[in-house]
């Protein structure tokens, strides 16, 4: 399966820092897409999920053309959570 997860993330935020130490224990590859840079994306991922906060996760299966987004309080209460969540999915 061919995944790209991408860290919707802002400056400062403990909890995307975790998320991408995280990651990188794991030697997961990701892409971050910081929100206050990429306003528009986003404002998209955030009416998707309905849920403003960060990190947001979208791992995208790129043989299927499917993507899953993780957002917190939503889909995961605690970063270790959202790991798990992604190793299952890629």
């Amino acid at each position: 399966m061919k995944t790209n997860i991408i860290i919707y993330s802002q400056d400062g935020c403990p909890y995307c820092s975790e998320l991408k130490e995280g990651l990188n224990d794991l030697n997961v590859n990701y892409i971050v897409r910081d929100i206050d840079k990429c306003e528009e994306e986003w404002n998209l991922v955030s009416s998707i999920t309905e849920n403003q906060y960060v990190p947001t996760a979208c791992v995208v299966d790129r043989d299927r053309n499917k993507s899953v987004f993780l957002a917190p309080d939503r889909d995961w209460q605690d970063v270790s959570e959202c790991l798990d969540k992604i190793k299952k999915l890629i």
